[in-house]
């Protein structure tokens, strides 16, 4: 199974598991960091969540609280139906940033460095003979 099937079988099957009581809304941290989340509501912030794992556009205000994620992970104990809303949220960042091919639905860093700060990084912990063959 490819990484995109997993993400899609898992975003399926938790959506599924979801009442969208927004018990992990109400944990989260971020709340206050997320535009328009607090004043939505949880049920409806979490709703959004699950359209977003189901292939949908999402609300406004569940972008906003998937973009703010920091995965402290306190939204898993919240939840009553003991799934893991952290892995739901995770699931949700990499649908919403466009892993799976749609445009993204939340802004993306783009980072121009990341290959040399890589390579640059590899090179403290290669030895030269890794060096030649690797970089």
């Amino acid at each position: 199974m490819s990484l995109a099937d997993h993400i899609r079988t898992e975003s399926a099957r938790l959506a599924a598991l979801c009442t969208a009581c927004g018990e992990c809304v109400r944990a989260c941290p971020m709340v206050p960091y997320a535009p328009g989340v607090a004043e939505s509501g949880p049920e409806a912030v979490a709703a959004g969540l699950v359209d977003v794992l189901r292939d949908g556009p999402g609300t406004e205000a569940a972008r906003a609280w998937i973009a703010a994620c920091t995965r402290s992970g306190v939204c898993t104990p919240a939840c009553p139906e003991r799934i893991d809303p952290a892995f739901m949220l995770r699931l949700a960042t990499w649908r919403a940033k466009g892993a799976l091919g749609a445009a993204p639905l939340i802004p993306v860093k783009e980072d121009p460095q990341l290959p040399a700060r890589v390579k640059a990084f590899a090179r403290l912990t290669m030895t030269e003979e890794e060096q030649r063959a690797w970089l």
